[in-house]
């Protein structure tokens, strides 16, 4: 069974055009959750503070309390969408049979994680917050993901199911190849395979799996 990440800070809330102080609950939660309604509506230009502040119907510095720039709040965004991936994930590996079909069904489960959530996916990788310095809570959640890659093609090698090699190695070709893939498939250009973007992840499983020492799929 693979490892599963921290679990992060998600929710939706109405947006309130009110702009009174924030007196009860969970301010952090409430912009956090405010700030995913925005960036679905209106993409990652949607996400300021100020923005944010307005539509969970708090003052203007409201946000500071908890964010110091724009740059904060999108790193804090990505790293509760990183949490929710890598939950899918774990669900789609404890879901069926374990060893190789298991990690089939989490390679697919990422690709369909950036499918259906596609304006998370582009700030989970955004330029924004690329260089990762200082954001300590996105960098633990990135990484969260990255060790069940990691962990469970480590467990794979033990029980003979995958080849030698360093096993962070293996997990980061696999991760280019579902970050590739995923980005073709949301910027639209997997259409000249003519071919669907599920068939296209069961393929490059397949070559990802062979290329790391797995017998041929019976």
């Amino acid at each position: 069974m693979w490892l599963t990440p921290s679990t992060y800070i998600s929710g939706m809330v109405p947006e309130n055009t009110d702009t009174r102080p924030y007196h009860h609950g969970d301010l952090r939660a409430a912009l956090l959750a405010t700030a995913l309604d925005l960036l679905r509506a209106r993409g990652p230009a949607g996400l300021t503070l100020r923005g944010v502040a307005r539509a969970a119907g708090v003052s203007r510095t409201a946000p500071y309390r908890h964010f110091q720039d724009r740059r904060e709040l999108v790193a804090a965004v990505a790293a509760a969408a990183f949490g929710r991936m890598g939950r899918a994930i774990g669900q789609a590996v404890q879901e069926g049979s374990p060893g190789l079909p298991a990690l089939r069904r989490g390679l697919a489960a990422y690709i369909a994680f950036a499918e259906a959530h596609p304006a998370e996916y582009r700030v989970m990788f955004g330029p924004e917050v690329a260089g990762r310095d200082g954001l300590p809570e996105l960098e633990g959640a990135a990484l969260g993901v990255f060790d069940i890659l990691r962990g469970g093609i480590a467990r794979l090698q033990q029980r003979g199911l995958l080849g030698e090699g360093d096993a962070g190695t293996m997990a980061i070709a696999a991760w280019a190849t579902l970050h590739g893939l995923s980005m073709l498939s949301l910027d639209g250009q997997t259409a000249v395979t003519g071919r669907g973007i599920e068939a296209l992840t069961e393929e490059a499983t397949e070559l990802l799996l062979r290329g790391m020492g797995a017998p041929a799929r019976e």
